[in-house]
């Protein structure tokens, strides 16, 4: 009984993370922020060139572009943050 006693102690404690995952995480977040606004911006002006609308698609495609980095980084990080190891 002595040893479950012990067991549960040792999962009761907050594992350590290892620094280079995290950065690791944080440095894929910036990436996909990156490459979601240049697809932004590359769909936004190829939709302003075809409709002949200048400003329109650009702001539409920008708007939706960070609106879904937005949703995928707070996606990764609660994955992150409650697996701990992602």
């Amino acid at each position: 009984m002595a040893d479950s006693g012990q067991k549960r102690d040792e999962d009761a404690q907050p594992k350590s993370r290892n620094s280079w995952i995290v950065v690791g995480a944080i440095g894929a977040l910036g990436f996909e922020f990156v490459g979601f606004v240049l697809a932004g911006l590359l769909v936004g002006s190829q939709i302003d060139a075809h409709f002949d609308s200048e400003p329109v698609g650009l702001i539409v495609t920008m708007a939706l572009a960070l609106l879904a980095v937005g949703w995928h980084s707070y996606l990764v990080i609660q994955r992150f943050l409650n697996n701990g190891e992602e």
